[in-house]
């Protein structure tokens, strides 16, 4: 019959477990079985790594006393993982060949990169067996979208043609800027019955080129649009927000009501000084009202020390008036966050925040870089614990849960 190659996927969206089922072996028999694609948009790639980045990774195979192979069940005996990991192959995909790209400013210009399309090859003692290629999507087809031009902001919103009013999430990245991190995030939530509104903050054509006196009044522009929809159930709003983004959402939830829940991803309970390039700006990374907010100055011995014994500073100076935090509220963070102490950070939030729902999800082996499940995250590749993975996965899952609850449920 010769081998085979059965893609088990039905739902084929990026956040979802698969299965690869090789059939036709022989008893027994010995099988590598190589991933690879270079039409893949990571999220935990760096900024300036093009989706035609070539990404490779093998696992090695003993098939049954069938003939088969499945990776739900057959655990690897070596390569790029060991052991059973149905999603193994697309974990532990490794950057064999970069190719660098220009950050695009244009929003018109952006592409949604929403389709990853990958090639399957399994080989016995070096000779090809069989190859197929299959895609997998952040975005379900069903799912519209279209952008938006502030004079601040810009927004690139993904909704689904419905009749009824669904709930509706906003969406902020963190310090690198622009929209293509928050906009992958914001169609993998859409896809779970939310209208999602990725934002871009700063970095795009007509913004500032630099995190840098970020009004927070450009959240509340899009709340007021984004209530005004009329898709959207406008007492059902929630944020998520990443790293700086994370930053920036917990300090208009100290400002603002009319956000139903949030999901913090690696925050800061303070606010921290603004950048210019690579160099600390002298001001605050955020505005109210036009003056800028009161903020921590980022001083280098500080940070070293801080990153040596792994705790923030003791001092007081840009904490967030967090009492005025009420919405409930899902915090994500690492005891081993590489960036900035999120762990301290989390714990003063909540302890303060009078939210009545709130909850922190810990990890102790994935940092600051914590996104969607099933993908490789190059930050971490001196890693060969499965639990970065294992993390991820719960990470991404608690905060659908969370939003499906706050949303959608109540």
């Amino acid at each position: 019959m010769g081998c085979k190659i059965i893609i088990e996927d039905t739902n084929k969206m990026m956040d979802s477990k698969m299965n690869i089922c090789i059939r036709g072996l022989k008893k027994f028999e010995e099988i590598k079985i190589i991933l690879e694609t270079n039409c893949f948009y990571n999220i935990n790639a760096p900024m300036n790594w093009s989706e035609n980045t070539f990404w490779q990774s093998e696992a090695i195979f003993l098939s049954d006393s069938n003939g088969i192979v499945s990776l739900k069940n057959s655990p690897s005996k070596g390569g790029d993982y060991i052991g059973i990991r149905d999603m193994g192959l697309f974990e532990s995909l490794k950057a064999v060949s970069i190719v660098n790209k220009k950050h695009i400013r244009d929003l018109k210009n952006l592409p949604l990169n929403d389709v990853v399309s990958y090639k399957i090859s399994v080989l016995s003692d070096g000779k090809l067996l069989a190859k197929t290629t299959f895609n997998r999507f952040y975005k379900n087809y069903n799912i519209n979208y279209y952008d938006i031009l502030r004079d601040s902001w810009q927004g690139r919103l993904f909704y689904e043609e419905d009749k009824n009013k669904k709930p509706a999430i906003i969406v902020l990245s963190g310090s690198d800027g622009g929209i293509e991190k928050a906009q992958n995030i914001a169609m993998m939530l859409s896809n779970h019955g939310f209208v999602t509104l990725a934002i871009s903050y700063f970095g795009m054509n007509n913004q500032k080129s630099s995190l840098d006196r970020i009004p927070l009044e450009n959240i509340e522009e899009a709340l007021k649009y984004i209530q005004k929809l009329t898709f959207v159930d406008s007492a059902k709003i929630g944020i998520y927000g990443r790293s700086k983004g994370a930053e920036y959402s917990l300090m208009f939830l100290t400002k603002y009501d009319g956000i139903k829940c949030a999901v913090l991803n690696s925050p800061s309970d303070r606010v921290y000084e603004g950048l210019k390039g690579k160099r600390n700006s002298k001001h605050s990374s955020w505005t109210y009202g036009g003056k800028e907010i009161s903020y921590k100055p980022f001083k280098i011995r500080e940070f070293i020390m801080n990153m040596l014994t792994k705790k923030s500073s003791i001092d007081d100076s840009g904490v967030m008036d967090i009492e005025n935090v009420t919405c409930p509220l899902l915090l994500i963070t690492s005891i081993k966050d590489e960036i900035w102490d999120s762990y301290s950070a989390s714990i003063n939030i909540m302890k303060k925040a009078k939210s009545y729902e709130k909850s922190i999800v810990l990890t102790t082996e994935l940092g600051h870089m914590n996104t969607i499940s099933y993908l490789p995250n190059p930050r971490y590749k001196k890693y060969k614990t499965d639990k970065i993975y294992y993390e991820a996965i719960l990470s991404w899952e608690n905060t659908l849960s969370w939003f499906i609850n706050y949303l959608k449920n109540i």
